[in-house]
């Protein structure tokens, strides 16, 4: 796992339950996380850490093998093996096209209602450019579904 914000510390935390290891690998000597979310991660027996570093380098053959690592404080770069890589290093909503169109939250997330409608009337918004806690393919979809019926619902009654 890359990162050492929020998304990263809990997605950690949710890997562990499937995987024998995980590993954080973070630039920083500190985490940018909710207390909660540290705790919860530095609890976990399954998840250690590698802090003031950044990933340099991604090999393998027919998939991925390993990845190489620099310790930022001495630049020395070491080689791990590994068998995945989660990188969940900050994003930023692409929501550029609305700006100044639809009420946007300090992040320039989407604010939405529970029909993920938009301060406009008839524009909706869904998946991972609206303000939400979870950010997983699966609530996007359900955001989807959510915001076309919705937008059905709404060409219906306009009728």
């Amino acid at each position: 796992m890359v990162g050492g914000g929020n998304s990263a510390l809990e997605e950690a935390v949710m890997l562990s339950n499937f995987a024998l290891k995980v590993t954080i690998v973070h630039q920083f000597g500190h985490f940018q996380a909710f207390k909660h979310a540290i705790q919860e991660a530095e609890n976990n027996p399954k998840i250690d850490y590698i802090m003031e570093s950044e990933l340099r380098g991604f090999f393998g053959k027919e998939r991925l093998e390993k990845v190489s690592i620099e310790y930022l404080p001495s630049g020395i770069v070491t080689e791990k093996t590994v068998d995945g890589v989660f990188i969940f290093i900050g994003y930023l909503p692409n929501t550029d096209v609305l700006k100044n169109i639809v009420k946007t939250n300090e992040l320039t997330e989407i604010i939405v209602d529970a029909d993920m409608r938009t301060s406009i009337p008839c524009v909706f918004a869904a998946g991972d450019c609206i303000a939400k806690k979870y950010r997983q393919v699966t609530t996007a979809v359900a955001d989807g579904t959510i915001a076309a019926l919705s937008a059905i619902e709404y060409l219906k009654s306009a009728d």
